[in-house]
């Protein structure tokens, strides 16, 4: 059996470990097959798609993990509100319990194992936004459109949804690490081949500001797709307190020193941006994307920041909602935020399907 770690660690270039590599890479082209097979399927209506009654803006990627989905579905809802409108979102909930085919994530109180990680985070930072989970989108959307009659729904990671129509593909890449090694799942982290971006109404550069070469990329993806290319960068806004709420600027961080966990797609990331806002990094702890965290977790973090002499334990703020009801004073989880470069023409492409 393989070692979720040791894929990993392959798949996103942290280790060489060729054996291991060369298995992986007979998988991708199954997997490339199936890729293959489903979206000829859909593309001569082989398979069916369904369509909701209201506009659907979907938010997804050709890569795992990592490209910042999730910010990017909290700035677009909002951007709906501010503009009159009533969004919904539409979410996979992975990591949940099955149970319901439909759940509504309903603001602070919803429950990571009920709803999923992303649509618990989603619900407290969206609390007047609803937040509709379910492994089949479109049954998801009409349950929205029954009790909550929006006027228009965000699908969450849906680019590969490709049974729900959509009226407006957003694909976000990672401008820091776009494609990866550039081979498919499970040898790299692409979902799709980069080709696959023709089928987006707007591509989104995530991490801008940390992108080497950025018109390059932009040359490099209008090689692929005719559509608008967008750039955002995220910004850490404030830290709360996990055990009261209690906030403080992200740049109080400066000078303090911190031990950080997360279990995210790539931790790395949030460590580099904590020693950017000017923390002290006295240690690390990286655990499996959408780790469940007990109360043993709990007393191990808390000794190995005594340990290091930190005053701060800090999370990721989707890490977070995973702590509640656990978390003891002096665990505070780091509020990110995604904001569009392209203030004007973004809003422009994002309504003008609406």
């Amino acid at each position: 059996m393989l070692n979720k770690a040791a894929v990993e660690d392959v798949m996103y270039g942290r280790k060489r470990a060729p054996v291991l590599a060369f298995l992986l890479r007979l998988l991708s082209l199954v997997y490339r097959m199936v890729v293959r097979l489903r979206l000829f399927g859909y593309g001569w209506g082989l398979l069916r798609k369904k369509r909701l009654p209201l506009p659907v803006i979907s938010v997804g990627n050709i890569s795992l993990g990592g490209t910042g989905k999730t910010p990017a579905v909290i700035m677009i809802a909002r951007l709906l509100q501010k503009h009159g409108l009533r969004p919904v979102v539409l979410s996979r909930g992975y990591g949940r319990k099955e149970g319901s085919a439909v759940v509504i994530a309903a603001g602070p109180s919803a429950r990571p194992d009920e709803v999923g990680d992303e649509p618990a985070f989603m619900a407290g930072t969206l609390p007047d936004v609803p937040i509709v989970v379910g492994r089949d989108r479109y049954r998801s959307g009409m349950a929205a459109v029954d009790r909550f009659r929006p006027d228009a729904a965000v699908l969450d990671d849906g680019f590969q949804h490709l049974r729900l129509e959509r009226d407006l593909d957003i694909v976000l890449i990672d401008g820091s690490d776009p494609f990866g090694s550039g081979r498919l799942f499970p040898a790299g982290v692409l979902r799709e081949p980069p080709c696959e971006l023709r089928r987006a109404d707007a591509v989104l550069i995530t991490q801008s500001d940390r992108t080497p070469d950025l018109e390059r990329l932009r040359s490099l993806i209008g090689g692929y797709t005719a559509a608008p290319v967008f750039t955002a960068r995220t910004e850490a806004t404030v830290l709360v307190d996990l055990a009261n709420g209690e906030t403080r600027p992200a740049t109080s961080l400066a000078g303090t020193p911190v031990f950080a966990f997360a279990g995210i797609a790539r931790p790395e990331r949030f460590f580099s941006l904590l020693t950017g806002l000017g923390a002290g990094l006295r240690g690390s702890t990286a655990f499996a994307d959408h780790y469940r965290y007990g109360t043993d977790d709990l007393a191990v973090l808390i000794r190995r920041r005594e340990e290091s002499g930190a005053a701060l334990l800090v999370t990721t703020e989707k890490d977070g909602v995973k702590l509640r009801g656990m978390a003891q004073e002096g665990i505070w989880a780091l509020r990110i935020e995604m904001a569009v470069l392209e203030k004007e023409s973004w809003e422009e492409v994002l309504l003008h399907r609406l």
